[in-house]
């Protein structure tokens, strides 16, 4: 894919995927497993090829195209609320990595450990063992900072070790989804400057998403 204004949109729609699954985690206890497959599937893909690679299928993304073209049309604004507040937080949070070297280098030293210990799970990315590795990652790193997302949601399912576990590995997703974003142009001025010109170009990725579908 050589148009970079498609990249930079199929970034953010990894960001906001994962941000909007942790929504839903967090209130129901249950994530849409294809959604979060591709998720972590992205935090593996240290050297992509291309953007595509990092996420697979443009289909894959079509839950988080979908909650984009709802936050720009303002369609559902107050549904996506929590997931526009965590995409912003991972932002941040992004913001402090880059300027943290020795992290950056850490999480991709554990990262590839991780990813060489998949064959002792069936290479099934969902596994619990699997998603407590990218969770302890993201504590032992990000969570470091002094800033913090405020999760908000059901405290029955919040305080159970496997519903938090998947907040913090899909928290993880989203910031190489920031990162991914950042390196294709993406910048917070340039979105707000091109809303009309992400919102065409989403459509124009829903369309193609939804023969995947």
């Amino acid at each position: 894919m050589s148009n970079r204004i498609e990249e930079r949109t199929m970034a953010l729609a990894g960001l906001f995927q994962s941000a909007a699954i942790v929504q839903q985690i967090a209130r129901t206890g249950e994530a849409p497993k294809e959604a979060m497959h591709t998720s972590l599937k992205s935090v593996f893909e240290l050297d992509p090829p291309s953007t595509e690679a990092v996420y697979g299928e443009i289909g894959q993304l079509k839950f988080g195209l979908d909650v984009i073209e709802s936050l720009l049309a303002k369609k559902e604004t107050a549904r996506y609320a929590d997931s526009f507040r965590y995409a912003v937080g991972l932002i941040h949070i992004e913001k402090q990595l880059r300027n943290s070297p020795d992290l950056l280098s850490i999480i991709r030293s554990r990262l590839e450990q991780t990813q060489h210990s998949l064959s002792h799970f069936d290479n099934d990315l969902m596994h619990p063992s699997v998603v407590a590795k990218l969770a302890a990652i993201y504590v032992d790193t990000l969570g470091t900072f002094n800033y913090r997302i405020q999760v908000k949601g059901d405290p029955r399912f919040l305080q159970q070790d496997d519903i938090a576990n998947k907040i913090r590995a899909s928290f993880l997703a989203g910031v190489r989804s920031v990162m991914l974003w950042r390196q294709l142009g993406g910048s917070r001025l340039q979105f707000l400057l091109g809303k009309r010109k992400t919102l065409n170009t989403l459509i124009s990725l829903q369309e193609r998403a939804q023969l995947y579908h």
